[in-house]
Order: C-alpha cells, then sequence, then structure tokens
C-alpha cells in the first residue's frame, strides 16, 4: 500500500492495494510504481511466519 492507502487501512476506511490473496509461498510482489510502500500480512486468524527480501533490478 502507498503511504495514504495504509493510512486509510489503519483508521478503518477504504483503501486501495495491489496484491491480492496468496495461499503459497513464495510470492514474488512488484511495486507498480516508485514511491514509499506498506507491505500488509494479514494472516486473520492464523499466525504465521514472514520474510521479506528486496531485490533490485
Amino acid at each position: 500500500m502507498d503511504t495514504d492507502s495504509y493510512q486509510a487501512y489503519l483508521d478503518g476506511d477504504e483503501y486501495e492495494y495491489f496484491g491480492g490473496f496468496y495461499d503459497t509461498s513464495p510470492v514474488d510482489l512488484e511495486v507498480p510504481y516508485d514511491d514509499h510502500w506498506y507491505l500488509v500480512v494479514d494472516s486473520y486468524p492464523r499466525r504465521i511466519t514472514v520474510k521479506v527480501t528486496q531485490t533490485f533490478d
């Protein structure tokens, strides 16, 4: 999520996001444009472990 969408997410308002539901791992995500991004992983109600690796082309 970009900054505005992340704040809306925290406030409980409507927000836009890129990505979706994934039930396999690993997942490769690409940001659609340059900006400051927030990665939100919601595994409700399960507890999961998340590892993030950044790569730059």
